[in-house]
């Protein structure tokens, strides 16, 4: 398998639409109420310790991927049963975004389409992108980064004369407890997913520096959620926006000036689906990667095919509705995700840098006795 290199912009593009990928339709940090914009921003600043976590990993061992340093942490038979367990959680957070993707479509644009359309459809486009490889991925994402970012931006400043302060006030209005549950659950869904990253960054340039794009990544896609969400509160008001499956589509069919310039929510829907198709892609080859390390494949791209149809199967049966969905991921993803995103890579570091330090002090004893 040739050797895939994506350039350090390519690599921060990914990032942003893999952390709006999601965010910018469902609600994030809900449990806040009219502080959800602030828990955001809170998740923002706890996130940054966090993604130096990932970022020193990967600097520790250049060139290589989390199952390679599971591997050479752990052993050989520790290391694969720790990768197994980050492939199942990458290929259940791909499984909840394609899903995401067909209720969205479904319920905004589609309502007499069968779910199943728009998810084989998306899924045959990751099997596409993915068998393209790395290299192009980032090329896409670069491609999508130019023309998805300015639309929130337009979206938001459009909106201005609609907007009322008193929907925000006042500040911890639900209490502090209310404010860290939303911060939490801005933490995890969508700044902790990026550890999806240590699965597929083999393909950065050594001298990258790892801390620059993982940080540059998260403040430029971290404020595009936090403004989104804010223009949100600010226009529909807590109550509506809680009672939304998906805001942003409300938010945007607001826009109106005169007859010139109207229902912008189907150039949002675009936008959106664009970062749902590459976290999805993400996913998909994190997980492809994963099982070619783990069962000695020479190359990820003969995995993407079963895998996303499996992972498309999934997404079909694995709820029974969509109220049911939105009731999942309210009360179990925060709990269930943290483990994946912050407990585990945190172990993981300690027992790397343990070992890089054993290992140094015994290449020192060897020079000496040499």
């Amino acid at each position: 398998m040739s050797k895939e290199v994506i350039s350090d912009i390519q690599a921060i593009c990914l990032i942003i639409l893999f952390i709006s990928g999601g965010a910018l339709a469902l609600p994030t940090g809900a449990a806040a109420g009219s502080d959800l914009w602030l828990a955001i921003l809170m998740a923002l600043i706890l996130a940054i310790p966090l993604y130096m976590v990932y970022a020193r990993l990967l600097s520790l061992y250049p060139g290589k991927d989390l199952f390679d340093i599971l591997e050479d942490i752990f052993g050989r038979f520790f290391g694969k049963a720790l990768g197994l367990i980050f492939i199942w959680f990458t290929f259940h957070l791909g499984v909840l975004v394609l899903r995401d993707q067909g209720e969205f479509l479904i319920t905004l644009s589609l309502p007499e389409t069968p779910m199943i359309v728009p998810i084989i459809l998306v899924t045959l486009l990751c099997i596409w992108i993915v068998k393209a490889g790395m290299e192009t991925m980032g090329r896409w994402a670069n491609l999508f980064v130019i023309l998805d970012a300015p639309i929130p931006t337009i979206v938001i400043l459009m909106l201005i004369p609609q907007m009322d302060l008193s929907n925000i006030q006042p500040v911890l209005y639900d209490g502090i407890r209310s404010f860290l549950k939303g911060t939490l659950e801005a933490l995890v869904f969508p700044f902790g997913d990026v550890v999806v990253f240590l699965m597929i960054f083999f393909a950065l340039k050594p001298r990258d520096s790892k801390k620059s794009i993982f940080i540059k990544g998260l403040l430029w896609g971290g404020l595009l959620i936090a403004g989104v969400s804010l223009a949100e509160i600010l226009v529909l008001g807590e109550d509506l926006y809680l009672s939304t499956y998906y805001p942003n589509h409300n938010v945007a069919g607001k826009v109106s000036i005169g007859e010139l310039l109207q229902r912008l929510e189907v150039i949002a829907v675009v936008a959106t689906l664009t970062s749902f198709f590459l976290k999805v892609s993400v996913c998909l080859l994190a997980v492809s990667n994963g099982m070619s390390k783990i069962f000695g494949f020479k190359d990820y791209k003969i995995l993407a095919t079963p895998i996303a149809l499996l992972m498309c199967n999934f997404s079909c049966f694995i709820f029974d509705s969509t109220i049911y969905k939105f009731r999942w991921l309210m009360e179990t993803t925060t709990y269930y995700f943290l483990p994946y995103q912050i407990i585990l890579p945190i172990i993981i570091l300690i027992f790397a840098q343990i070992k890089k330090r054993n290992n140094g002090r015994s290449v020192k004893k060897e020079n000496k006795s040499v």
